[in-house]
């Protein structure tokens, strides 16, 4: 104890300095756009190896499990290829208009504020910025930022992150938001009083998105009450993806975007 007294006193200047340089990079990292995503594009590039062992290593150690999802996967897959060559394609959501790019999680938070995770395809794999993810089970995320090799995504689980939905039933349209707490449960505050709903009902992604193909399942209506502040409902959402045990996701972008996207800036230029 001595010894760390006597440390901390002969070195108390280089130590404050060290503290107050940490600081003021945090602050500058927190209130600044540019800096922030320099920041975490490098750091993603580096740390990503590191949650890449790990995961192969839990990989291995779960490997009965993830062996019964890779069946499970073979087999919707078998079901859908089956299901196009008889041309009933509306059965299974297929999207012609969207591409798909497997990946794998090697990283993922739920207990923050802002989360992020960590995928293990980058640039040479085609990814870029603003891309979809979505699972077998629903809407993921965005991608945030993209390395060589690794991209990091925007979770639905964020406080940045807002998703366009619909309600299945009276094809309203709606934001999804996360208040930040419960990692099975987001929000929607903007759905006007007089849209019929009720618990149990379905929301899906929208068809306004050119991020993610039309009718991808987000989850369903847990709770619900008006606002009468706002003349809205504040809607409680029961996600059907549980991101707690997240392993493979799709990385899918519209063929199409760009051209609906450049047409729609014709409006706004003029």
């Amino acid at each position: 104890m001595y010894n760390i007294v006597r440390f901390i006193k002969l070195n108390q200047f280089l130590l404050f300095f060290i503290i107050m340089e940490s600081v003021s990079v945090s602050l500058l990292i927190q209130n600044n756009k540019y800096q922030s995503n320099k920041i975490i594009q490098f750091t993603t590039q580096y740390t990503s190896k590191i949650y890449e062992f790990r995961s192969s290593v839990f990989s291995y150690l779960k490997l009965k499990k993830t062996n019964d999802i890779l069946a499970k996967e073979n087999a919707r897959l078998n079901t859908i290829i089956s299901q196009k060559k008889s041309d009933d394609i509306e059965t299974v959501n297929i999207d012609k208009k969207y591409n798909y790019i497997s990946a794998k999680v090697i990283n993922n938070s739920t207990n923050k504020r802002n989360n992020f995770i960590t995928l293990n395809k980058g640039k040479v794999n085609g990814v870029k910025k603003g891309m979809g993810v979505v699972s077998d089970n629903g809407v993921i995320g965005v991608v945030h930022s993209v390395s060589k090799n690794y991209s990091l995504v925007l979770s639905i689980l964020n406080s940045k992150s807002s998703t366009g939905v619909l309600f299945k039933k009276t094809n309203h349209p709606g934001i999804l938001k996360w208040d930040g707490f419960d990692y099975r449960i987001a929000t929607i505050q903007d759905l006007p009083y007089h849209v019929k709903i009720k618990k149990g009902d379905t929301v899906m992604s929208s068809n306004y998105s050119t991020i993610y193909p039309e009718k991808i399942f987000v989850g369903t209506i847990l709770n619900f009450k008006k606002n009468k502040e706002t003349a809205d409902y504040n809607i409680e959402i029961d996600l059907f993806e549980d991101f707690n045990s997240l392993k493979y996701v799709y990385i899918v972008y519209s063929k199409e975007a760009k051209e609906q996207i450049t047409l729609e800036k014709t409006i706004e230029n003029e």
